[in-house]
């Protein structure tokens, strides 16, 4: 038997392939699942992300109320979401990041109001006397 001059395709359906051997198919292998639609934490999604509210949650931190902490937390999350490509959670958590910082905001301001009014008022006018000649 000789040797043909040159390179062999292994997969030459003639009699000389010894193996036997196929081609490999390529494509979806089994056992793998197909690839997820976009926009599910796969690639970057179109666009420019929703707005985080940031700003407004630090404003709202100020104003000393809890729902700030909340507002900011949701507002971090806006931006890394969108970045992994999970577009509804970056939409839904600047949404919650919008509702947190407008209750903190409420709350600060009503707050506010109040402790003027109050010390207007002259409830937290001190009733202590001191006598310095003693």
């Amino acid at each position: 038997m000789s040797t043909p001059n040159g390179p062999q395709d292994p997969y030459q359906p003639s009699g000389e392939n010894p193996y036997g051997q196929q081609p490999p198919v390529y494509g979806q292998q089994p056992g793998y699942p197909a690839a997820p639609p976009p926009g599910y934490g796969y690639g970057t999604p179109q666009g420019a992300p929703p707005p985080n509210y940031l700003v407004w949650s630090i404003i709202t931190i100020l104003l000393c109320t809890i729902p700030g902490i909340v507002a900011i937390v949701f507002s971090t999350q806006v931006n890394s979401k969108w970045g992994t490509g999970d577009a509804a959670g970056a939409y839904d958590a600047s949404k919650k990041a919008k509702t947190w910082a407008l209750v903190g905001t409420i709350l600060g301001v009503v707050g506010l109001v109040a402790w003027i009014g109050l010390t207007a008022a002259g409830v937290f006018a001190s009733t202590a006397t001191y006598n310095w000649n003693s």
